[in-house]
C-alpha cells in the first residue's frame, strides 16, 4: 500500500492513501508560515512496516525513513524531525498493511489549526466547492495539488464565472506538489466567491485552505473526485451559542438545478425541521444556511449569535431535492461568530459508506501547552435504510496511556446519529485511534470527528474537524 502526503516543517499536509501521501511546507502561502503533523493508523491486526519518503516541490526526494506500527495502533508524526525547518514538499507513505491517516495543519505560532483526512487515490478531475479571494470578511483560499501518478502532471485550475483568462496551469513531477494562492491571483476580483475545478492528465489530490486575514482562523477541506445527487451534512448549527454553519454546494453537472436541503434537529437540541431551496447553476456553487437557517427552522429575524436571541438550531442536513438530478459536491464551514474559531468538513456521499469507519486521531486531555489540553468528540451516523448495531473500540498509540472504555454494541436507527466525547472518559494524556463497526441491517455508517481544546485559548483557533475514513 502507498500513501501520498504534502508536507512542510512550516507545513500544510496533504495525505493520499493508496497509499501515496503528501505533506507540504506552506511558508510561502498567505496567512503563514504553517507547520503540520500527521497520524497513521494501522487498520489490520498485523504489524505494518512503513516507509515515509519526503519530496521537495521540484520532485527531488530529500529523505526517507522507516517505521513499524503494531496492529490497530497509530503513530503520530509531529514535529517532522525527518526534514529541516522550512521544508516545502510532499510525502509518499508505503505500507504492507492497509492504513488510514489524518493531517493537522497549524499556523507556525500554533494559534490556528485545521484538519483533514488523507486520500486513498488521486483523480484527473477534482472539484472545489468554495474558492475565495478577499471576500467581504477578508477570507481567501489557497490550495495544494499533489501528483499521485507516475509521470509529470499537467494541471489546469478553472474558476467558476470567469473566462479562460483566469485559468492557471502548472506542471507537477510524480509524488511532488504545487500550491496556488488565490489572494495573489489578480485575475480574480476582490470579493470573489465561487467554485473551482482542477483537471489533469495524471491523477492528483487536492486540499483547500481557507484563511481569514488578520485572524487565527484556519479551515481546511479536501477536493472532490466523486459527486452525489444527495449529499449528507451530519452536523449543522445556526445561532447556537455564537456558532453557525454555512453549506457550499457545487453543481458539477452541465444543467442548472434546484437544490433542496432538509434540516432535522437532533434529539435534545433546539430547532424545527424545515427546508431550504436554491438554484445552483451548472459549474457553479451556492451558499445555504448562512448567515442563519430559514425562519421555519426556528430562526427569527436578524443575524443574532445565540439561541436566546434568534432561535438556535443543532441537527443535520441532507439534500432531498435535485430537480435536474445533477452531481453535487458540498462542504460545511462551522464558524463561531465574533471569535477566530472555525473548521470545515466535506459533506458525505452515502455511496462511500461502509460497515467500518476509522478515526486515526483520538485524544483525552493531550497537553498542548501550559494551560491547554486537547480532546476529541465524534458522531457516528447510520446512513443506511435499516437499523444497525454499532460498536466502537479505542486503541492507544505507542507509549500512550489507556483511552476511554470501548463502546459496546448499540442499535442505531436509519438517519440517526450518536455522539461521544472523549474528555475525561479515559486517562489524561491519551492519544490514539478508534474504529466503529456496524453489524446487521445494511450496515452503512459514517463519522465526523471534532478536535477541541480545554483551557484558556483566547483568540486562538484550536477547533479542527475531519471525517472518519470508511474502509
Amino acid at each position: 500500500m502507498r500513501v501520498l502526503l504534502k508536507v512542510s516543517s512550516a507545513l500544510a499536509l496533504l495525505f493520499a492513501m493508496a497509499l501515496p501521501a503528501t505533506i507540504l511546507t506552506a511558508s510561502a502561502q498567505s496567512g503563514g508560515p504553517y507547520t503540520s503533523g500527521f497520524q497513521l493508523q494501522n487498520l489490520s491486526a498485523t504489524t505494518a512496516n512503513v516507509s515515509i519518503a519526503y519530496f521537495q516541490q521540484s520532485g527531488v526526494q530529500q529523505t526517507s525513513v522507516t517505521d513499524s506500527i503494531l496492529g490497530f495502533q497509530s503513530h503520530t508524526y509531529f514535529p517532522l524531525s525527518a526534514v529541516s525547518s522550512g521544508f516545502n514538499g510532499s510525502v509518499v507513505v508505503s505500507s504492507d498493511q492497509p492504513m488510514a491517516s489524518i493531517v493537522n495543519v497549524l499556523k507556525s505560532d500554533a494559534h490556528g489549526a485545521a484538519a483533514y483526512a488523507g486520500f486513498t487515490a488521486g483523480a484527473t478531475t477534482v472539484n472545489m466547492p468554495l474558492i475565495m479571494r478577499l471576500n467581504a470578511s477578508s477570507i481567501s483560499t489557497w490550495f495544494t495539488v499533489q501528483n499521485t501518478g507516475t509521470s509529470a502532471a499537467h494541471i489546469t485550475a478553472k474558476y467558476s464565472g470567469h473566462t479562460p483568462a483566469c485559468d492557471q496551469t502548472a506542471t507537477i513531477q510524480p509524488s511532488a506538489s504545487t500550491t496556488l494562492d488565490q489572494s495573489t491571483n489578480s485575475c480574480l476580483p476582490a470579493g470573489y466567491v465561487g467554485a473551482g475545478t482542477i483537471t489533469s492528465d495524471q491523477p492528483v489530490a487536492v486540499v483547500v485552505m481557507q484563511i481569514v486575514n488578520g485572524s487565527e482562523s484556519l479551515l481546511a477541506y479536501t477536493g472532490f473526485a466523486t459527486a452525489s445527487n444527495f449529499p449528507v451534512m451530519p452536523l449543522v448549527s445556526s445561532n447556537f451559542f455564537h456558532s453557525g454553519t454555512g453549506i457550499q454546494i457545487q453543481n458539477t453537472g452541465g444543467t442548472d438545478t434546484n437544490v433542496t436541503i432538509s434540516y432535522s434537529p437532533s434529539a435534545g437540541f433546539p430547532g424545527h425541521a424545515c427546508t431550504e431551496t436554491k438554484t445552483v447553476a451548472h459549474g457553479q456553487s451556492a451558499t445555504f444556511g448562512f448567515p442563519q437557517l430559514p425562519a421555519a427552522c426556528g430562526q427569527t429575524s436578524g443575524t443574532g449569535v445565540t439561541d436566546n436571541v434568534n432561535g438556535g438550531f443543532v441537527g443535520s442536513g441532507v439534500v432531498t431535492g435535485n430537480t435536474a438530478s445533477q452531481p453535487l459536491d458540498a462542504i460545511v464551514n462551522q464558524i463561531t461568530r465574533g471569535a477566530s474559531s472555525g473548521d470545515a468538513y466535506d459533506a458525505i456521499n452515502v455511496s462511500s459508506a461502509t460497515s467500518n469507519v476509522s478515526m486515526p486521531l483520538m485524544m483525552d486531555r493531550n497537553p498542548a501547552g501550559p494551560t491547554i489540553k486537547l480532546f476529541t468528540g465524534f458522531a457516528v451516523a447510520n446512513v443506511g435504510t435499516s437499523t444497525t448495531n454499532v460498536a466502537c473500540t479505542f486503541t492507544p498509540g505507542a507509549g500512550k496511556p489507556a483511552g476511554p472504555p470501548n463502546i459496546p454494541s448499540f442499535p442505531l436507527a436509519p438517519g440517526k446519529s450518536a455522539a461521544f466525547v472523549q474528555l475525561n472518559a479515559g486517562t489524561a494524556g491519551f492519544v490514539g485511534s478508534a474504529i466503529c463497526t456496524a453489524t446487521g441491517g445494511d450496515a452503512k455508517i459514517v463519522a465526523i470527528v471534532n478536535e477541541n481544546a480545554q483551557g484558556t485559548v483566547g483568540t486562538d483557533d484550536l477547533i479542527e474537524t475531519y471525517p472518519g475514513i470508511n474502509y
